[in-house]
């Protein structure tokens, strides 16, 4: 009896074990198919990328051939001469998304960030964003005819009216309190990241101040500003004249303590992505707002185009003619030469008289 208990255990042990084994290897099998579709849809959605040798011009208006990795069809829909430029490779590609046609287009969660961004520099909801982070810059032209890309940005442009106020998006120290380019720098220590703002005129800050969110650190001014004060030529040389017109502030990001910004006109992205940092620093709410891609910005002005030809197609209205005046020199015999008909003459009342007496 004693072995046959034992037995008995054994067996149902062994049954046992090979139920969960069986489990396992369900669960196991449905894992790995969970990975693999997860890891297929993934390389599908991937954003593709080209690497290729692209024409880029420096300050000196110098042209060379710099290798680089771009992503392929992702575009902007922003300010002035920087619309339909790709984007470095280095951006997150999870700042990237599809809209309702297929056409990849920056995400809406960037969207948000750099809305709260531009509020808290302007101190209101007014301006715009002009340029993003990774974007290629402006195409321009260098010497012997040739032109080129002018750089990648470092971080994102934004634009009111030249002389606005602007205000610190983060407190913390100020780094940086004025140079050739106009250039305020904050370190905030809670996020470890210092923001540059490049192109301030009217500085109202001191190097060492400590300043918090939303202070007025100084003024949007142009391109050329030195010591506060704006210059519409900035140099000449090799006999190119650099005129600087526009104005605009551009918010650049570097994590850990610095004092100055990258370099412009360069190929190579050197800042750090500002967007995660910015959402939690801000407490962004994505606003589920529908993504702008560059097919949509078409379609609008297609739209636009198509009512002005409309209204272009439309004959103004005929003005009905002016009744002719004639110009008589003699004065006419009666009132209906003048248009009016002649009054007629009035019946004199009979006089009164007495009724007779009784």
């Amino acid at each position: 009896m004693h072995f046959e208990a034992v037995a008995l255990v054994l067996h149902a042990y062994i049954n046992n074990m090979e139920e969960y084994m069986k489990k396992f290897t369900v669960w196991t099998l449905a894992f790995m198919l969970l990975i693999s579709a997860v890891a297929a849809f993934a390389e599908e959605e991937a954003l593709e990328t080209t690497t290729a040798y692209r024409y880029f011009v420096n300050s000196y208006r110098n042209v060379r051939t710099v290798k680089v990795i771009y992503y392929d069809n992702v575009y902007a829909y922003n300010h002035g001469d920087y619309y339909m430029t790709p984007f470095d490779s280095n951006v997150p590609a999870e700042y990237f998304v599809k809209d309702a046609n297929g056409n990849l287009c920056i995400a809406p969660i960037v969207l948000d960030v750099t809305d709260a961004m531009r509020i808290r520099l302007y101190g209101e909801d007014v301006g715009e964003t002009a340029m993003y982070y990774g974007q290629y810059c402006e195409r321009i032209n260098g010497k012997r005819g040739k032109s080129g890309f002018s750089g990648i940005h470092e971080g994102i442009d934004f634009v009111s009216y030249k002389g606005s106020d602007l205000h610190a998006i983060l407190g913390g120290e100020v780094t940086k309190a004025g140079d050739s380019n106009g250039t305020i720098g904050i370190y905030n220590e809670d996020y470890d990241i210092t923001l540059l703002y490049l192109h301030c005129q009217n500085i109202k800050v001191k190097r060492g101040q400590v300043v918090e969110a939303g202070d007025l650190i100084g003024e949007e001014g142009g391109k050329a500003i030195y010591a506060g004060r704006d210059i519409k030529v900035l140099y000449m040389k090799n006999g190119w004249k650099h005129v600087h017109t526009s104005h605009y502030t551009h918010v650049e990001m570097r994590i850990g303590r610095h004092t100055s910004s990258n370099k412009y006109r360069n190929a190579k992205l050197e800042s750090d992505c500002p967007y995660e940092v910015m959402k939690e620093a801000l407490e962004v709410v994505e606003s589920g707002r529908q993504p702008i891609s560059d097919a949509a910005v078409r379609e609008a002005q297609r739209i636009r185009e198509e009512e002005l030809l409309k209204l272009e197609a439309t004959p103004e209205p005929t003005p009905e003619p002016t009744p002719a005046i004639t110009v008589v020199d003699e004065v006419p015999e009666s009132a209906e030469g003048y248009g009016f008909a002649e009054e007629a003459a009035e019946t004199p009342a009979p006089e009164a008289t007495l009724p007779p007496s009784m």
